[in-house]
Order: C-alpha cells, then structure tokens, then sequence
C-alpha cells in the first residue's frame, strides 16, 4: 500500500527509518495531514551515512540540510507545522533500546516508535522503512510497519502510451482522408494525453486508421521504414512515428523480450544520423548489470571492457547492416567506421555525470536497471538539439535493489505522460521467435 493513501485516509504518526531518508531525502512531503516523527537515531545515522561515496552519501547530505532548514521554523524537538497540514517532530527522548543490543540504531528506532505507541495507544503509529528486516523485527513487537512507496506505480497500472477507440467511426474515416483531425470536435478524445497514439476501430471490429496527439489535433500515422525495417504491428509502428519526429526530445518505450525495442530504436537512430542528418551522433549507453553470476574483472581498454556489454546492440546492428553489404561480417567494419570516427559513440554510465551532449541521438538500452535518482542525472545531460530514448523491460530487471515499480524507466514513463516533451509505446507482442514469445509470457 502506498504511503500517500494510507495519509490520505486518517491522521496519523509515522515514524521514519534512517533508509527512507537515504532514499528520498524530502520523503517527509509525502505525508500529507499527518504527524511525522524522527528519531534523533536517525540524524546519527545520516551523519554517518553523508561521508559515504555515491548517491547514499549525498542523498543524506541533502536530507540533513533539509532537516537543518526545517529546524529553522520553529522548536522541532516539539514539533512544527509545515506545509500540506504536516506536523514534524525530531524526537530526542533517550530510550531503553527494544533488543538485546541497545548500541544498535534499529533498536533504539523500534524503542522510539513503541514508545510513542505506548504513550497513544489509541492512535495509529506506524513505522515506515525501506528495511525489510527491521519492518518484520517491528511487527514482532507488535508495531505497524510499512515500507515507503512514494512514486511507486503497479505494472499494471503503466501507462502503455496508446489506446484503441471504438464508437469514433466519423474521426476515424476523417483522419484517413485528411491526415488531421481536431481533438476538440471529438469528445472521446479530449482525455488522451499529449503524444498519446490511437487505433480508430469501426463497427466491424477492424482498424480505420492511426494517430498520434499532437498539441490540440491527432494527426494521422503512416506507415514509415527507418533505415529499410518494416514495422511489424501497429506498436511498432507507433515507436517508429515517435522516435522519427524530432519534436519529441524524450522516448520511452516498454515491451517483452523480443518486441523489437532495440531493433526498432536503432533502425531509426541510424535513419535520423546517416541518412537524414538531422543528430550528429549517435551516443549508446547500457548499464553494467549483469544477469547472475559476473565473470569479474576484464582486461584491455575501455572499448574492450565494454563490447560484452553491447553484444546485443551489435546483433541489432548485424540485422540491419548485413543486406546493406555484400560480405556477410561486413557490418563489422562499418560499424568500426562509425565508431572510429566518432558518429557512433558506445559509452559507459560511469561517466556520465558533468557532460553536456547536444545535437545527439542518446539511447539508454535496458534502463529497468536504472534508480530514479540515477535518470535523474543521465536525462540532465541532455543538451541542445538533443533526444534521448530509453529502453526496457519491466520484466527482466537485474539490479537487486530495483523492481518493476521503482525502477527508472517505470518513474520516467509514469512522470512524463503528461508531458509535450515525451511520448511512450509499449511493444506487446514478441517478434523474435514463437518460442522467446511464449517463454516471456508463461515463465
């Protein structure tokens, strides 16, 4: 359960772990009409946590000036009001720790929380903490636990980026006949959001025509073969239409194994750079994630430590530059061409922070593997002339520390729906092989 809906039902007193503020500094804002407790344990901890290297250390960084400036409005060992109806109250009391070791800051914190329990004993008191641990320690003590959630949104739930209609038989044959429609003349329409894609269907059940939201009329989508691919269903299609407009600086698209995200996303990438020029370059990041057990450290430059890692962006480009030549492999020495002078960039993450990349086609390949605060940073570079396109599945994550809720692309695509800037598909239907389809699916 989310915390913003457990705020929303009745007033209560949520006690924070140390790991929620590491995860979201202002988590407290999230709390709305409640009362926020935090143990003086917790400040301890976050003096220690903000030496650490990396985002922990400067997320506690920022979450101790934020306390500092709280702490500015008023006596907050009493508690002080804040916006949203919010009470926050850093609770300096000493207590007999819960636990047989009363040094360790977990058990103060339970100690705090079933103190404020005991004290209120009618009231909700709920300990919220990204510990899994320490919520199930806290339940064994008789203590209400919750794990925070903000942001979080169920797979279910994603947004997919287009819809079919049906009833809209009029707009549909329009569409077709005049490539553009106003939204405002059709009501069914006036809710789908900016870059949002739709299927007209007719009474007969089959498809009229296809469209895409752009600004206050849909206009019509055409089929379109970026760099001689030929889009295999209407999705597809879809995400060619997006990537190929470059009005759109932020693509998203979602799908199982094999749905042709890759294939799709680089078909156009080498559309938009080599042949209608419209980027100068085109920048390829995938996150070191391994899948299982790593093979460990790997010798030679910095090119060499990552061609593992593109092995299935190079199969993309072998699909679609083998025709283009009449030695089989040749794709090879193309795509050295590309990289050795510079059109083609493969990059590492690592790196990223501090750059500025403008005029580049940016695809961030398998981003399920991201944390939000590190899209954060990765989105920030991109510079003028710029698109980025970001890529993945829900449903093959590798970072432990991730799912498919909290995971980057998940947040991105939740956050920009709303948005002019962005636009999403989700590719449903395998195209690989009737096997890979079929195993994404049942297992």
């Amino acid at each position: 359960m989310s915390t913003k809906k457990i705020a929303s039902v009745s007033r209560k007193t949520f006690v924070l772990d140390t790991s929620v503020f590491v995860y979201d500094p202002q988590c407290w804002k999230n709390f709305k009409g409640n009362d926020v407790v935090i143990p003086i344990t917790v400040l301890d901890e976050l003096d220690k946590v903000k030496s650490f290297a990396g985002d922990a250390g400067r997320r506690a960084r920022v979450a101790i000036r934020s306390l500092d400036a709280l702490s500015n409005l008023g006596a907050i060992h009493n508690g002080i009001k804040v916006d949203d109806g919010i009470t926050i109250t850093i609770n300096v009391e000493a207590y007999g720790a819960v636990g047989n070791d009363p040094t360790y800051g977990d058990n103060r914190i339970l100690a705090c929380a079933s103190s404020i329990k005991t004290k209120n004993p009618k009231a909700p008191v709920i300990l919220v903490s990204k510990d899994i641990n320490l919520r199930v320690r806290a339940k064994a003590f008789g203590l209400s636990a919750e794990d925070y959630e903000a942001d979080k949104t169920a797979p279910s739930d994603l947004y997919t980026g287009f819809r079919e209609v049906t009833g809209c038989d009029e707009a549909g044959r329009a569409l077709q006949v005049t490539g553009n429609i106003l939204i405002e003349q059709h009501p069914a329409l006036l809710d789908l959001n900016p870059n949002e894609c739709v299927v007209f269907i007719g009474e007969n059940g089959k498809g009229i025509a296809t469209g895409r939201r752009v600004d206050d009329r849909i206009k019509i989508v055409r089929d379109q073969f970026p760099w001689d691919l030929r889009p295999r269903n209407k999705e597809q299609l879809f995400l060619c239409d997006l990537l190929l407009d470059p009005a759109i600086p932020l693509v998203t698209v979602c799908g199982l194994a094999g749905s042709g995200k890759t294939l799709c996303t680089i078909a156009t990438g080498l559309d938009l750079v080599l042949n209608k020029r419209i980027y100068d370059t085109m920048n390829l990041y995938r996150p070191i994630q391994p899948m299982g057990n790593d093979v460990g450290f790997l010798p030679g430059s910095l090119e060499e430590k990552l061609d593992p890692w593109f092995i299935p962006i190079d199969d993309a480009f072998a699909f679609l530059c083998s025709d283009k030549s009449k030695n089989k492999d040749g794709w090879r020495a193309q795509l050295h061409q590309w990289v050795t002078n510079g059109t083609i960039n493969k990059n590492a993450l690592t790196y990223i922070r501090g750059r500025s990349i403008p005029n580049s086609l940016i695809i961030l390949d398998e981003a399920q593997n991201i944390s939000k605060a590190e899209i954060k940073t990765i989105l920030t570079r991109v510079g003028m002339g710029s698109k980025i396109v970001l890529t993945g599945d829900i449903d093959q994550i590798d970072n432990n520390h991730l799912d498919a809720s909290n995971n980057a692309l998940t947040y991105v695509i939740e956050k920009f729906k709303s948005s002019p800037l962005s636009g999403h598909i989700t590719l449903k239907k395998g195209e690989r092989s009737e096997l890979a389809t079929v195993a994404a699916e049942i297992l």
